[in-house]
């Protein structure tokens, strides 16, 4: 029955074209990383951290549509308990992100390969999931983008605490501070979409 229940809610969801969609920036991620890598007249492994910052956030661009059904106040009134089944949706996706994304960074994976892919993908779907909760599906991708677009435009060099958790998606993973931001905004951002749902959900249905 869950099984049956799980794909019925896949399906609702969209999650075969997020699938699809994750399946084209994997290889996208792979084959500009390849390359950016392997040119003499960049910084070798280091040059791959615009797929760093970019691949991870596409991927949770797409997730923020399947974070709200095409009715959500009719899915919320089946005898279901949805904050599991949001706290599932969403780390199922983590999961499967990370999991491609990783694949293809596992050459010299501590400098802007696997290991900051992993963490950028935690960071960019908490804050997705979170922005959901407060802005709708529809939305919940534009504080992950702008915020994105700052942080790697502006790309800080102090080293320090406070710039490396402010700034973690253009951080290197060897930055433990990158590591407990980006875990905290998946967090913070699972925790409030679990329990809240998307925004969609308490708007008000136009009067008849």
């Amino acid at each position: 029955m869950t099984g049956r229940l799980l794909r019925l809610h896949l399906r609702a969801r969209g999650a075969s074209a997020f699938v699809a969609g994750v399946s084209v920036i994997t290889l996208l991620a792979w084959a500009g990383g390849t390359w950016l890598a392997g040119r003499s007249f960049l910084d070798g492994p280091a040059a791959r951290l615009p797929v760093v910052v970019l691949a991870p956030l596409l991927a949770a661009v797409l997730l923020g549509s399947t974070l709200a059904g095409a009715d959500e106040e009719l899915e919320c009134g089946t005898p279901l308990r949805w904050p599991a089944w949001r706290a599932g949706h969403v780390l199922l996706a983590v999961f499967a992100v990370a999991a491609a994304l990783v694949l293809t960074g596992l050459r010299v994976p501590e400098t802007f390969g696997a290991h900051a892919l992993a963490r950028n993908t935690f960071g960019w779907i908490g804050l997705v999931a979170g922005a959901a909760a407060l802005l709708g599906a529809r939305l919940a991708w534009l504080p992950a983008f702008g915020y994105g677009c700052a942080v790697y435009f502006a790309r800080p060099r102090d080293t320090g605490v406070f710039v490396a958790l402010l700034s973690w998606p253009v951080q290197p993973s060897a930055a433990a501070a990158s590591w407990w931001a980006a875990s905290g905004v998946l967090a913070l951002g699972l925790t409030g979409y679990a329990y809240r749902g998307s925004a969609v959900s308490r708007r008000p249905r136009p009067s008849q």
